[in-house]
Parts: structure tokens; C-alpha cells; sequence
């Protein structure tokens, strides 16, 4: 693995949020292995970033 991506979305309410990740996280995927797409995944930093948790399961569901 040569760089790692972090993405940072900030939006209004939980659906825009889980929009965003869902529409980006696809055009990811549509990438593909091919193109060295190796794995998405999520962290919350023991909280430290706020309340609230988005879980990828359930957004890509």
C-alpha cells in the first residue's frame, strides 16, 4: 500500500452525511482492485471527533 485517504464530511443532518459516504464510498468501489482500491473502513478516534457514528454496514445497506 502506497498512501492511505482520509476523507473528512461535514454536513447539515445525518441523511446528508450518509449520502455522501454512501455516493462516495460507490465511486470508490466502482474503481476497483484494478485501479488499487485495497479496502474502505472507518474509525472514530475513541470518540474524540463527536457523538456520533456512521457505520458503513448500514449506509451501504
Amino acid at each position: 500500500i502506497e498512501s492511505v485517504m482520509e476523507i473528512v464530511i461535514d454536513g447539515l443532518t445525518k441523511e446528508d452525511i450518509d449520502k455522501a459516504m454512501r455516493v462516495g464510498i460507490q465511486a470508490v468501489c466502482d474503481l476497483g482492485a484494478e485501479n488499487g482500491i485495497k479496502r474502505i473502513s472507518a474509525g472514530n478516534y475513541g470518540g474524540k471527533l463527536g457523538p456520533f457514528h456512521f457505520h458503513l454496514q448500514e449506509i451501504m445497506a
